[in-house]
């Protein structure tokens, strides 16, 4: 399982948890219908994470949904219940770190075998 994959599962299970501790939960659906698609270069690098879910679950999130629009969210007394757009940031926050230690690792690897054989070759 690669890094991307590992850290997409994750996220599912953080919003899985946010869902059921923010009481989103009506039929069960939103929680069973969350996918991930993870497109990879040649090198099998991740280029893109897509997730999928049931679009009513961004409703919650944003505070509208049953006749509320978005643009009358503060005149309406609905909270927001944020399981989505947090959770999601706070993530991929956490991905860039752990993406740049892995790759930074790799170029340092690169850049001392390099000039290791360089050295070999005076």
């Amino acid at each position: 399982m690669t890094i991307a994959q590992k850290w997409a599962d994750i996220v599912i299970e953080r919003w899985q948890k946010k869902i059921i501790s923010m009481k989103i939960i009506d039929t069960g659906d939103l929680l069973k219908s969350f996918l991930t698609h993870i497109s990879a270069d040649a090198n099998g690098d991740p280029t893109k994470i897509a997730f999928t879910f049931l679009y009513y679950g961004r409703f919650s999130d944003m505070g509208v949904g049953k006749g509320v629009k978005i643009s009358d969210v503060p005149d309406v007394n609905r909270q927001q219940k944020k399981w989505y757009s947090d959770t999601f940031l706070r993530e991929v926050q956490v991905l860039g770190r752990i993406m740049a230690e892995k790759y930074g690792i790799e170029a340092a690897e690169e850049i001392s075998a390099f000039s290791s054989s360089m050295y070999d070759n005076i």
